[in-house]
């Protein structure tokens, strides 16, 4: 039996005066993390590998929805937007690297280069 993909983003509660900004499709990691090897397979092969979550970017947070989310346990990482800075992304064949600086210590968010209009507003977002 296959998984089923939510090709659209699951509604979520947000706090009383937050919007969504950006959505992105993707993967975040710590790179000394268990995804550095997938990571270093990426960068090789230049296609993303394995399985993406939603990146959601409010007015307020920076959100990072379980894959599987259900009433009450929503998002695996929830920070502070204030608290999280972006590098230019690199891009590796078909996908981009953003190097992100946030209150758990550095990660990496790596997506589809086909959403590269959206990665750009997503850091462009986190630099303001």
């Amino acid at each position: 039996m296959a998984i089923p993909r939510r090709t659209r983003l699951p509604e979520v509660p947000l706090e009383s005066g937050e919007f969504t900004e950006v959505v992105l499709r993707g993967r975040l990691t710590d790179p000394a993390g268990g995804g550095r090897l997938t990571a270093k397979a990426e960068r090789f092969i230049g296609y993303r590998l394995g399985l993406s979550r939603w990146i959601v970017l409010t007015s307020r947070r920076l959100l990072v929805l379980a894959p599987f989310p259900r009433e009450g346990d929503w998002f695996d990482v929830s920070w502070d937007r204030r608290e999280v800075t972006a590098s230019q992304g690199v891009k590796h064949g078909d996908v981009i690297r953003v190097q992100l600086a946030t209150p758990s210590g550095p990660q990496v968010l790596r997506v589809s280069a086909r959403i590269r209009p959206e990665v750009s507003r997503f850091i462009k977002a986190l630099r303001r």
